[in-house]
């Protein structure tokens, strides 16, 4: 069996009004070693393999999310399947965020997300899954990420 190595590659958009915010990418999200023709899932509890952001700025300010997520990871012309589930998104908003049991879990990344940063910002995971082709060609395949935070002014 052919082993395939994945990486992802996550962009940061910013969006402000009048005050000061940013994202930072805690973490990738990485499917490491993947088979031909078996799909492999990376939910948003697994630390370290999970993407991972963190947003901070004014405390208690509204901020929308949005991602543009890709539909296929890719390697020079080739292109693995990738799918993002309408529960593969959970944010904490607490002091000290808990990957394993966040505050709101089971979230659309393919929505705006609307919330209130908490006195230590939000974190936010994100989880996915590959589908690789049965003769998915080995090699190194990546996508972006994009995600946008904005200020609502509320």
């Amino acid at each position: 069996m052919k082993l395939l190595f994945i990486f992802f590659l996550v962009t940061v958009g910013l969006a402000s009004l009048s005050f000061s915010q940013n994202v930072t990418v805690n973490n990738d999200l990485i499917f490491g070693a993947v088979f031909p023709g078996i799909p492999k899932t990376i939910s948003k509890y697994t630390a370290g393999s999970a993407a991972e952001f963190y947003v901070s700025g004014t405390a208690g300010s509204e901020i929308t999310i949005d991602f543009a997520l890709p539909k296929y990871m890719n390697n020079g012309g080739l292109d693995m399947q990738m799918i993002f589930n309408e529960t593969d998104c959970s944010i904490d908003t607490s002091a000290t965020p808990d990957q394993s049991n966040p505050l709101f879990d089971n979230l659309d990344p393919w929505h705006t997300l609307t919330y209130r940063l908490g006195s230590n910002g939000l974190t936010i995971w994100l989880g996915s899954t590959v589908v690789p082709d049965v003769y998915q060609i080995q090699g190194n395949y990546s996508a972006s990420i994009v995600i946008t935070v904005a200020y609502t002014g509320n």
